[in-house]
């Protein structure tokens, strides 16, 4: 029997007039009732109402869960509407599921994460023309507060570089890959002497200068009868021969590379220095023994989890081989002088998902040996966290079709502070008021403020609201002293100010601190009614304490919130 989505109630009691909050997000937990109107359900907000990122199906959610949000560069069919980059907060408790971030700036994101720039985290992502297996498009750097840091495309490429890798290295460096088309011989796999292939190249780039700074490119080293991927009807120009289909680059510390050849089923260690392969590991000419239980085939996201020793290997293991037929990420112990790879662990979700295409697997936190892993299932819409030893403590699905999808999914900490003012809706006839702050990482309390008209030198707080989710609702019904405007005041676990809405009477908005209305943020009007939050021990809860104002001298905050699943 499935539970209701989500039962939170937030109550914050001033004497005897009462607000109540209500988290506006859904999020399903019965693969019953998930999708029923629609193949992409996705998610509405009175407050940001442009905004329709993905819902999301939870049907498993344990304690253990490793700290950080998750990124999911969502790429669905053009009639999914849902192909824009998304964070969410996907910790235990009632602001499971609920969005963080979402960028309707970029279509078609792939490889959206974290990732350190000039010594700080920045969002990174490739967006542009989604093609058939491939993409022309460019890459992209935003700092903590969604500004563009960074865009640029491979230098000597003007048709854009590919969606399948973008990595910053230690030195400020991008690791990038490129489809180019390019004539060539293929009468050794049954094809034309003047046929076509995709020679998969890739990059490494200075994001300042745009300079290249190595250039490697498979047909220059790898030859045709390497593949597992036949000919058919491919090898034309308008239809190159895809006989290597790079889909991942790592740099280790000794300025090697690993790359990963999906229609190979091999890794590849380049050297660094002349371009040399060093070795390959799988497929048809592997230097390796792989122990049948290793054995890997179509595979994604080659990379070192210990680059000093380079003795345990991560990949997404798309399949089917002829024992698994499902995907699964592998931790695969690599002995590169004996030249052997043994199976450490397998990664897997409860659905036993085969994602034919993309995918990846990632350590949370790679210095940990028993640090949790987030598995992204590529062309289906599923993530998945485990602990080190296998374990799946989240199961999740985010389309109940895989219209819409995303390349890889990761879990990063995140810290953002958008240059936007937050979102402010009101519901005049049922007295609601809505708050939502598109991308804002570290709210915790909205605090409602009431004026009679737009000019008035101070706005008076008459509630505050523990922050449910994305959106807020905050019922407004049984408070007394309403006015015609209102306004928010987004405050963190600390009490620190966040930022203000516009004030609105329901029908308009008007402009914080603008000259059009003359409104004044209430700490600065002159009678100022300052209110500091100080988290309880137990998320979703908040002790409140008045600072100026005697009416707030007893507010009572209780939050309780429940996940159950089918």
């Amino acid at each position: 029997m499935a539970l209701l989505s989500r039962n939170v109630v937030i109550i914050a009691c001033l004497l005897l007039l009462c607000a109540v909050a209500h988290a506006i997000d859904t999020l399903s937990t019965s693969n019953d009732t998930y999708g029923a109107s629609s193949d992409t359900p996705w998610q509405t907000y009175l407050s940001a109402p442009g905004l329709k990122p993905p819902e999301l199906l939870v049907t498993k959610a344990e304690q253990g869960l490793g700290d950080g949000l998750v990124f999911v560069g969502v790429n669905g069919e053009p009639g999914s509407t849902q192909n824009v980059p998304c964070i969410f907060d996907m910790s235990l408790g009632p602001r499971m599921g609920s969005l963080v971030w979402t960028g309707l700036d970029y279509t078609e994101p792939f490889d959206f994460k974290v990732q350190s720039y000039k010594g700080l985290p920045h969002l990174t992502f490739w967006a542009g023309q989604l093609m058939n297996g491939y993409g022309h498009g460019s890459y992209y750097i935003l700092d903590r507060s969604y500004a563009l840091v960074a865009n640029f495309t491979p230098p000597g490429f003007p048709e854009g570089g590919d969606v399948h890798e973008f990595t910053i290295t230690a030195n400020d460096t991008a690791l990038i890959d490129i489809y180019s088309p390019k004539q060539a011989d293929l009468t050794s796999v049954g094809g034309a002497s003047d046929g076509w292939i995709f020679d998969c190249i890739f990059q490494e780039v200075d994001i300042t200068t745009n300079q290249a700074l190595f250039t490697w490119s498979a047909s220059d080293h790898v030859a045709l009868s390497e593949s597992y991927n036949t000919v058919s009807g491919a090898g034309t120009q308008s239809s190159p021969f895809d006989y290597f289909h790079i889909n991942s680059v790592y740099k280790d510390l000794a300025g090697d590379y690993l790359v990963s050849a999906r229609v190979m089923n091999t890794v590849y260690k380049i050297s660094g220095k002349d371009g040399s392969v060093m070795w390959r590991m799988n497929g048809k000419k592997s230097d390796f023994q792989v122990d049948n239980a290793a054995k890997f085939a179509f595979q994604h996201d080659a990379r070192w989890i210990n680059d000093t020793t380079q003795t345990r290997l991560t990949l997404f293991d798309n399949g089917a081989t002829n024992t698994v037929k499902y995907s699964r990420g592998l931790l695969l112990d690599v002995d590169q002088t004996v030249k052997t790879v043994k199976l450490i662990t397998e990664f897997g979700n409860g659905p036993r998902t085969f994602a034919q295409f993309e995918g990846n697997l990632q350590p949370i936190n790679a210095s940990s040996e028993t640090t949790n892993y987030f598995i992204g299932f590529g062309s289906q819409p599923f993530f998945t966290e485990t602990s080190s030893n296998g374990s799946i403590l989240l199961d999740a699905k985010f389309s109940k079709t895989n219209q819409v999808n995303s390349y890889r999914a990761y879990k990063f900490p995140w810290v953002a502070s958008p240059t936007t003012n937050p979102d402010i809706a009101y519901a005049k006839d049922e007295a609601k008021v809505y708050f939502s702050w598109n991308g804002a990482t570290e709210i915790e309390n909205w605090v409602v403020y009431t004026a009679d008209i737009a000019n008035s030198p101070a706005f008076v707080n008459i509630t505050m609201a523990y922050r449910t989710g994305f959106e807020t609702e905050v019922d407004l019904s049984q408070v007394a002293g309403l006015k015609n405007l209102f306004r928010g005041e987004a405050i963190s676990g600390d009490g620190t100010s966040l930022g203000w809405t516009d004030a609105t009477d329901g029908t308009s908005f008007f402009t914080v601190d603008g000259t059009t209305t003359g409104l004044k943020r209430a700490a600065e009007s002159g009678t100022p009614t300052m209110i500091t939050a100080t988290p309880s021990p137990t998320k979703g809860a908040a002790s409140l304490s008045a600072m100026s104002n005697p009416a707030w001298a007893l507010v009572v905050a209780m939050s309780v919130g429940s996940i159950m699943f089918a």
